[in-house]
């Protein structure tokens, strides 16, 4: 079976599911990436300055430190303002989903994507996102799917994942 429909995506939401996607996969998929940076870098500077290291040295580790905490707060907001711009640049985009893969065209770009890269199914308001990875997803417009396909992604994904 087959579904092929158009996606219509909104702005708003769509920068609301990517920012939904960023905090979910901050704790579950790299909470200790995101969070033992600034943990340890915190750890090399008061041990630096307690020890009295060169100036370099604790300069080096601050700035570390500045870009570990700035680093997460900066996709916070530009992963959703990009998810925005998109969704205005292109709102429409043309989606068919297969037993094999999701196939996504908007305009003159296509990705064909195996279900087999798809590790999670999670639901972000108004939108449903398979989630790649650690970093990345796709948000599907919950409106726009049509009758069954909800059910057809959620079997395909876990068919691929055993």
């Amino acid at each position: 079976m087959n579904y092929t429909f158009d996606a219509v995506y909104d702005a708003a939401a769509a920068a609301q599911a990517e920012r939904a996607f960023y905090v979910r996969s901050i704790w579950e998929l790299r909470r200790f990436m995101t969070f033992a940076p600034p943990v340890v870098l915190s750890v090399a500077v008061a041990a630096g300055l307690a020890l009295g290291s060169s100036t370099w040295y604790v300069v080096f580790m601050s700035a570390f430190l500045g870009c570990s905490v700035l680093g997460p707060i900066f996709f916070y907001v530009a992963r959703p303002l990009a998810a925005r711009r998109w969704a205005l640049e292109c709102p429409i985009r043309r989606i068919n989903l297969t037993p094999e893969a999701i196939q996504v065209s908007s305009g003159q770009r296509t990705a064909n994507i195996p279900w087999r890269h798809v590790k999670h199914v999670w639901d972000a308001g108004d939108y449903m996102l398979l989630v790649f990875g650690r970093f990345a997803a796709f948000g599907l417009p919950k409106g726009s799917l049509p009758e069954g396909a909800n059910d057809f992604i959620r079997a395909c994904v876990q068919k691929a994942s055993s």
